[in-house]
């Protein structure tokens, strides 16, 4: 009876310790391969910006030239090269301009990064303008504050040399100090032009809802370049997100109307990103009414036109929503107008004999969310792998104190184990044997001759160290994980036959 307890005892133990092997070789795998890259991946973020925060509100934001025909912007305009007076124009008529330049007391309306160019318009045009004026390059302007008469008024800014009142001339309705006129602009046009690139093209690839287009008059989708001529479309937004409408410049043209079922909002914005390359990225556009919206969403759509060096609105309805072209020659030679901000390489308001539309102020006023392809650190990157530049070894030992019998592989019947530590330490509780041990405890140190001596505890020697961290080599991890998983397996097989050793006896 005794000799069956102390046996079954025996067996629990030796399953304990198993089970522990196979625990410490599990955990042992987990870390080899995840040294191995299999370690779950790192994860896509996902970005929300204002694409259009660089252009700072300015109804229209142009790169270098901008000609001036006709006939109004209700708020501000900024140009980075040469602003060339061809016609009357009113600039910031609604005076909702919110750029100041620091040291101004109002607000910049027009910021002309080159200089202005007095030669191209006939003798009778104005450009008037709503608060300030600022000028880098004041080379043939002269900037006045008196009249002809010397008594004090508004600024103008005319030709130099020129009268007070001569034409073609800048003039403002505020008396500006001439000092802050130029010559200096408040604006980094280059580094605008930079992000407002980068952020057409990443708007181009956006990872985001994408809206069907559907007939108006069946249920049928329609996919992106196959709108018929005359084919009426229309769109229901997913609220809540951002939504991506993709649609070629010939879709455009094509459309008889674009009706929306679902108006978009600040948190349901709509990107529309345009394929000009059916045309080689040269687009006349004759827009299509835009049916169940109007100015009143116009600040949460985006009309995106990244690899178009050519856009003219040629004719038709209101385009509801700001346009981004940064690489587009862009022009307004019909009635239509903008309900939104305008940006574009260089461009023209108008043109002689044309008038072109008006440019109403309804900044673009929402942000996409898109998912970015620059990986993020996720948890396990930084915790289930070694953290140190130290060497470490696979080769540690698990059980209790030894016996004085060495073994030869396999567990011995009478060596005593311990009740299943855990650690790579030894218990502090001692040996659970029936009588102490005395010889030879267990070391973490492994041996360089082969397998040490007895029990439960499991020595490989001659293993190596392993690789550091930040090593490209893993085969010792994985050899380590066999290793573990092999002892365990067959700790738990002599616990086995115990088990049944100790049932027949």
């Amino acid at each position: 009876m005794h000799n069956r307890s102390a046996s079954a005892r025996r067996t629990r133990r030796l399953s304990l310790a198993g089970a522990a092997a196979l625990t410490a070789a599990v955990a042992a795998t987990a870390i080899a391969f995840n040294a191995a890259g299999t370690a779950p991946v790192a994860q896509a973020a996902t970005v929300t910006y204002d694409p259009l925060a660089p252009a700072l509100d300015f109804n229209a934001f142009v790169e270098n030239e901008t000609e001036l025909h006709s006939t109004e912007s209700e708020g501000a305009m900024a140009t980075g090269g040469n602003l060339v007076i061809r016609g009357s124009y009113n600039v910031n008529i609604h005076e909702v301009a919110s750029f100041t330049a620091p040291g101004d007391a109002r607000p910049s309306a027009l910021v002309v990064g080159g200089r202005v160019d007095y030669s191209q318009d006939p003798a009778t045009s104005v450009v008037q303008v709503h608060d300030y004026v600022k000028v880098g390059d004041l080379t043939g302007t002269s900037v006045l504050n008196t009249d002809n008469n010397n008594a004090s008024v508004n600024t103008h800014l005319v030709a130099s040399g020129s009268a007070y009142d001569s034409t073609p001339r800048i003039e403002l309705n505020v008396q500006q100090p001439i000092a802050s006129v130029g010559p200096t602009s408040p604006i980094d046009f280059d580094s605008a032009f930079a992000q407002l690139r980068e952020n057409s093209q990443n708007l181009y690839v956006c990872d985001a809802y994408k809206v069907p287009m559907n007939d108006r008059d069946r249920p049928v989708v329609v996919p992106k370049g196959e709108v018929a001529p005359g084919q009426g479309i229309r769109i229901s937004l997913q609220p809540g997100v951002t939504n991506i409408l993709e649609v070629t410049g010939e879709d455009l043209n094509n459309m008889a109307d674009l009706t929306f079922d679902t108006p978009p909002t600040a948190d349901t914005p709509l990107l529309i990103n345009v394929d000009t390359s059916g045309t080689g990225n040269e687009f006349d556009w004759d827009v299509a009414t835009q049916a169940g919206i109007s100015g009143n969403q116009a600040p949460y759509i985006l009309w995106n036109f990244p690899d178009t060096t050519r856009l003219n609105i040629a004719s038709g309805d209101t385009v509801e929503g700001s346009i981004l072209a940064p690489n587009a020659d862009y022009r307004n030679v019909s009635p239509t107008n903008v309900e939104g901000q305008v940006i574009a390489k260089n461009a023209k308001f108008g043109d002689l004999g044309q008038n072109g539309g008006e440019i109403h102020y309804f900044p673009f006023a929402a942000e996409f969310s898109c998912e970015d392809d620059t990986p993020t650190e996720s948890p396990s990157d930084t915790t289930d792998a070694p953290t140190t530049d130290e060497e470490t070894t696979p080769c540690e030992t698990t059980d209790a104190p030894s016996s004085e019998e060495p073994t030869t592989g396999e567990p011995t019947t009478d060596a005593p184990t311990t009740e299943a530590p855990t650690t790579d330490a030894p218990t502090s509780d001692g040996p659970t044997t029936e009588q102490p041990t005395t010889d030879a405890p267990s070391s973490d140190t492994p041996s360089s001759d082969g397998p040490t001596t007895g029990g439960g505890s499991t020595t490989k020697g001659d293993c190596g160290p392993l690789a550091s961290t930040g090593s490209s080599s893993t085969a010792p991890l994985l050899i380590a994980a066999g290793t573990l998983v092999a002892v365990g397996a067959g700790v738990v097989a002599v616990a086995s036959i115990r088990r049944r050793s100790a049932k027949n006896s």
